[in-house]
């Protein structure tokens, strides 16, 4: 730390780091550069414009775990509004800048590249770029205007200076390429939150809202048209719309001035009133403005409504209605890698499907917005949905940028907004509304499968704890012209057996074997007895094989009780084939049918089918509300999945 005196006024010039060649006096204004322990002074800097930054000179942070302060800033202005590059110090020495648009916040630092930078003009938003090896593509192209800066600084700061700037985002990375030099230079980042830097020392420290983060004052003042009561909620705001007379204003420098009064002939009410405040994912947020954006398919005109909120220190984030159906929709910083046409991709872990394409129009604005908003301005816009989440691309020639937005149910909006009149009623089924059927039908399916363990577990127990073979024979059937006979051995019956199962398993092939199997009881002479026929052919037709009928067969006796039992067999062997044919015989007692575990599987399995029917059905009803993917000849709420 180095500390000198102010060449103009005196005052003490503080410098934190050693790359800091520049810094602007705080009392003077004055840009001095550093001469070893000299200062020189390079004239004075133009003022900065009030924003709605809670960072100043002397603010402090973390970034991985490494405590930085700031040290410095560059104020720009470009199309979409103000911006701050804060030039930081880390405890390690290391100096970076932590970028402040919109609410999003970038740690970066210069980086070489051993690549060549095409010129600004071969740019295209939506390009692909390497650098260092890693893929990135070109998200935004801007003219910046120099306002100001402020604190130490690398390099020297001039007001007025107009710069050309591209923003590239990679997976996980952020780049931007200055062309105020020639090559370019590059500066690489990470996306941050407000919440992960840990930021203290703000501006101007007040007693903390709710959320835990500062409050800002608003400032009121009248439409320059008909008079009517207006407020700025933050000093970022670029356009607002009078909901009195329709006009658009812009603000410049604290001037307003009046845009467009008659582009906007339609004025319709919004749902939630302008300046309502509620708490969504565990922030406070302000309802600042409204927009009413319209897209046409086949001749029709399709209208939604889209309302900015704001959060001191979080930024904006949207809330957006469509035939009411809600979703609350914030920037995303790692942008999906998908290209034009993909129907599917993952993105963090989750698989999204392209559901809409088409082009948004703004048709009416009213509230205040961060960026020069107007009437007929028209983006391209890509939906993909993974319920109950939406992935948004809107791309114009400038910028592309993407949202992810979660579906709301509407009572729970009511509630944190604390409303007191009802808000629309949905209508059909929304592009990511979460499928009420699905959770129950993964529901149904479970206890399905635990039903049919239970059953299958039951049957095992049977079959191995109460069934048991109490003989095994075999003997030889062979061809002759009349029937013959075969007698097994004797077995005995301890208890009564609920059912006796004969199993007849043969090797017999293109022939038929006629059984008559009666169960005799030795001691009294009572017999049961069963008919039936084994039969099985097989053979080539036409090179193809094929084969019918089933060698083997079984009988039950029922109730048979307690005592001894042999089989008599009466067999005839058909005269299709002279071979003889072997059969094993198998007495099982209390065998368990399985024929009623397969018939109440059957009866459990019509429960998940149901379910998924339901569930498809509303799967049925939203892919009709795509453009793109519904039945040509859909006219009502049925359609087809793509």
């Amino acid at each position: 730390m180095k500390t000198a005196s102010c060449p103009s006024c005196g005052a003490p010039v503080v410098f934190k780091s050693a790359a800091s060649l520049y810094a602007v006096c705080d009392y003077c204004r004055s840009t001095l550069l550093r001469h070893g322990d000299d200062l020189e002074n390079l004239g004075r800097m133009a003022d900065l414009l009030e924003d709605a930054t809670l960072l100043r000179i002397g603010s402090e942070g973390r970034f991985r775990g490494v405590h930085f302060a700031v040290i410095g800033r560059i104020q720009l202005k470009h199309d979409s509004g103000l911006w701050n590059e804060w030039h930081i110090l880390f405890d390690d020495g290391r100096t970076g800048w932590l970028s402040e648009a919109g609410g999003e916040y970038v740690v970066s630092a210069q980086v070489a590249v051993a690549e060549t930078i095409p010129a600004f003009a071969d740019l295209r938003v939506e390009a692909t770029l390497t650098l260092a090896g890693r893929r990135f593509t070109v998200t935004r192209l801007d003219a910046a205007h120099c306002i100001a800066g402020e604190g130490e600084l690398p390099f020297r700061v001039e007001s007025g200076y107009d710069v050309n700037t591209a923003d590239l985002r990679g997976s996980d990375r952020f780049v931007t390429l200055d062309y105020s030099e020639t090559p370019p230079l590059v500066f690489v980042g990470h996306p941050v939150t407000f919440r992960e830097l840990d930021l203290a020392h703000l501006r101007e420290p007040r007693e903390l809202a709710a959320g835990g983060t500062p409050e800002i004052r608003a400032q009121a003042f009248n439409c320059p048209h008909c008079a009517a009561p207006l407020t700025i909620h933050s000093p970022a705001i670029e356009r607002l719309g009078c909901a009195s007379c329709g006009s658009i204003i812009g603000v410049e420098n604290e001037k307003l001035q009046l845009l467009a009064r008659a582009a906007q002939t339609v004025h319709p009410t919004p749902a939630i009133p302008l300046g309502s405040t509620g708490r969504l994912k565990g922030i406070d947020w302000e309802v600042i403005g409204f927009l009413r954006r319209s897209t046409r398919v086949e001749g029709v005109d399709y209208f939604w409504g889209e309302y900015l909120l704001f959060s001191p220190g979080e930024g904006f984030a949207w809330l957006v209605e469509d035939q009411g159906h809600w979703n609350f929709a914030r920037s995303v910083s790692t942008i999906p890698s998908v290209a034009r046409g993909q129907l599917k991709f993952r993105h963090a872990g989750t698989e999204y499907r392209h559901f809409n394409a088409g082009k948004a129009e703004v048709e009416y604005v009213v509230g205040e917005f961060y960026w020069r908003v107007s009437v007929g301005e028209t983006a391209e816009t890509d939906d993909y949905i993974a319920p109950p989440f939406m992935l948004s691309r809107e791309c114009t020639r400038q910028e592309a940028s993407w949202s992810l937005a979660e579906y709301l149910d509407g009572e729970t909006l009511r509630a944190a907004f604390r409303l007191t009149t009802p808000l629309p009623a949905p209508v059909g089924v929304y592009a990511n509304q979460a499928n009420p059927w699905e959770e129950r039908h993964r529901g149904v399916c479970r206890l399905f499968w635990k039903l049919a363990g239970v059953a299958l577990l039951l049957q095992l127990v049977f079959v191995f704890g109460f069934a048991s073979t109490v003989l095994r024979h075999r003997f030889v059937a062979t061809p002759s012209a009349s029937e013959s006979s075969v007698t097994t051995p004797e077995f005995v019956l301890r208890d009564t057996a609920r059912t006796l199962t004969v199993r007849h398993d043969t090797n017999i092939d293109n022939n038929w074997l006629s059984l008559n199997t009666t169960l005799i009881d030795r001691n009294t002479g009572k017999a049961w007895l069963g008919v039936q026929e084994i039969a099985h052919y097989s053979g080539v037709d036409g090179g193809e094989s094929w084969s019918e009928g089933t060698r083997g067969d079984t009988i039950v006796f029922r109730n048979v009780p307690a005592g001894t039992y042999f089989l008599d067999i009466d067999y005839e062997l058909g005269s299709d084939r002279s071979q003889s044919v072997v059969d094993s015989v198998e007495i099982e007692k209390n065998a368990p049918g399985w024929s009623n575990l397969v018939l109440l599987l059957i009866f459990l399995a019509v429960f998940p089918l149901f379910s998924r029917g339901r569930r498809a059905a509303f799967e049925t009803r939203r892919w009709s509300e795509s453009a793109l993917y519904a039945p040509a000849d859909d006219s009502d709420d049925d359609g087809g999945d793509d």
